[in-house]
């Protein structure tokens, strides 16, 4: 297996560089050579830091079904910066996602079959990722096609996508996180040409209102996307998987919710 953290640089916000954390398993010796599907995980963290919670246990499940995954560490917010921090971790993930299509051939991995995963901020930067991708003005922001851009689904575990449906809270972290308007709500980004998109959420998350999950369940619906939106009758923010794997306190341990992965994975196996 190859598990190397690669520098992608910097996208021009803050300090930090962004990195591509790979999981690439080889092909076995007297099996057949073939070419894996890709999960690129971008793990929530209010972009603020990346949970480790909802990083590597995704990942190896991942792993373990037979993915080739990688996760992102993307730019975050920073006291010295002045200009707003998006749209640059939408940027790292379309080099993210590049790159790894770059790669396809020595990492044995389909570039037809990439999911990005994203858990609450990190589900954030993948809904608006989803529709930036397919705007000029972020085609030549980047440097890169659409094609080099595109994936074929998306999976989003309790994800911010409206920032006026209570994450965050604070006027200042949502000014200094975006002022354009046409940011605010994921939502509205959603075309036709959306990937097909898996989302789930808890109804008595108290960080981030189970309301963000629907806004963009109901906009996948009507512009005819592909999607499935599972909505859970309890549970806390930051699940993760939910299993003991994950678990930091006690409300974290939530077998019912727990089972997202085994449908999330049938859902992307169909």
């Amino acid at each position: 297996m190859l598990h190397e953290k690669i520098n992608l640089g910097n996208s021009g916000y803050g300090t930090r560089d962004t990195i591509l954390t790979t999981y690439v398993q080889n092909n076995l010796e007297g099996v057949p050579a073939r070419r894996r599907p890709a999960v690129i995980i971008c793990p929530g963290g209010g972009y603020e830091y990346q949970s480790d919670r909802e990083s590597e246990p995704i990942a190896l499940e991942f792993l373990k079904r037979g993915y080739q995954a990688f996760i992102l560490e993307y730019a975050v917010l920073e006291e010295n910066e002045t200009k707003g921090l998006l749209p640059y971790p939408q940027m790292d993930l379309a080099k993210a996602v590049a790159y790894v299509k770059e790669h396809q051939e020595v990492w044995n991995v389909d570039g037809e079959q990439i999911t990005i995963l994203g858990c609450s901020a990190g589900g954030n930067l993948c809904a608006l990722y989803s529709g930036f991708y397919q705007q000029d003005w972020f085609i030549k922001k980047t440097g890169y096609s659409q094609k080099q851009m595109q994936v074929q689904a998306m999976i989003l575990c309790y994800p911010v996508i409206d920032f006026r449906a209570g994450w965050p809270k604070e006027d200042d972290i949502r000014r200094r996180i975006s002022v354009e308007e046409a940011w605010q709500g994921a939502q509205n980004l959603v075309t036709e040409q959306t990937p097909r998109t898996f989302i789930w959420h808890t109804n008595t998350d108290g960080t981030v209102p189970a309301e963000n999950a629907l806004l963009f369940a109901q906009a996948l619906l009507r512009h005819g996307v592909d999607s499935e939106c599972h909505m859970y009758h309890r549970g806390c923010h930051g699940l993760s998987l939910a299993n003991e794997q994950t678990k930091v306190r006690g409300e974290h341990l939530n077998p019912h919710v727990a089972g997202w992965f085994d449908t999330a994975f049938e859902w992307l196996e169909e």
